[in-house]
């Protein structure tokens, strides 16, 4: 009577499988760890973005935060960057940098265009920045008031 068995090949074959199978498995978590990771960044600009859109909207219309600090008006509103000089071309209105939320620091900015869309309303543009894997991201929010 003859035994009935693997032959050593046969087990070589099927472990290079499982291991091919474990590596892409493997792969894959690392994708996910650095996807939930990128998420929770975007996560917490959302956040800081929708903080500073509330303390504006709790803001009287003619306070100095809601104003065109550099008088470029609509073109204006997505300019970042900032040295609190309003001559300078290219900087937003207002800026609050350094903001901590989670792990990242972000910095936050915003833009005024009065009489946009019509006359009488303000249409505000806050912009969030933060760095990612040596890559700027950024995030904005407008409202209008």
């Amino acid at each position: 009577m003859r035994e009935q068995g693997f032959t050593i090949l046969e087990v070589l074959v099927a472990i290079s499988i499982l291991t091919l199978g474990l590596l892409a498995i493997a792969s894959m978590q690392g994708s996910a760890l650095n996807g939930n990771a990128q998420a929770g960044a975007v996560t917490g600009a959302v956040a800081v973005a929708a903080d500073r859109v509330e303390k504006l909207a709790a803001l009287p219309l003619d306070a100095a935060e809601l104003s065109d600090a550099d008088g470029d008006g609509a073109e204006g509103l997505g300019d970042t960057g900032f040295d609190n000089d309003p001559s300078t071309p290219s900087d937003a209105d207002f800026a609050d940098l350094g903001v901590q939320s989670g792990r990242l620091t972000y910095d936050v900015y915003w833009n005024v265009a009065e009489d946009e869309p019509k006359q009488g309303n303000k249409k505000i543009q806050v912009i969030v920045t933060w760095n990612w894997k040596g890559r700027q991201k950024n995030f904005s929010i407008t409202s209008i008031r």
